[in-house]
């Protein structure tokens, strides 16, 4: 397991009741020696544990569809391209704004 100190570093569990620091101020550290657990949350305490990405529970991030409705979405896309100044021949359609919003979004 691993943990984070109040300073950021990053400590491992190499036995029970010990850890060692594998990055410190950023930088691997992989020849550490191993510290008592009590003694590292003395000194650098709290330890926090650390969420490995894998095992990381990921937040829900809500879709445009459940933010706005439909014809909310629309009228924004809408009021969009009416709102900016573009050129004659450059000017987009409804339908581009909501293709690169899709796209953002990362449903396309």
């Amino acid at each position: 397991m691993k943990y984070i100190d109040r300073g950021g570093d990053t400590w491992e569990t190499v036995a029970p009741g010990y850890i060692r620091v594998v990055v410190m101020r950023g930088a691997d550290t992989p020849d550490s020696e191993p510290w008592d657990v009590d003694v590292v949350e003395e000194k650098w305490g709290p330890l926090r544990p650390l969420v490995e990405s894998a095992d990381a529970v990921k937040p829900d991030i809500p879709t445009v569809e459940s933010v706005m409705s439909r014809g909310d979405i629309y009228r924004a896309a809408h009021a969009l391209v009416a709102g900016l100044a573009w050129g004659e021949s450059e000017k987009p359609s409804v339908y581009d704004v909501l293709q690169v919003a899709k796209w953002l979004e990362g449903d396309a």
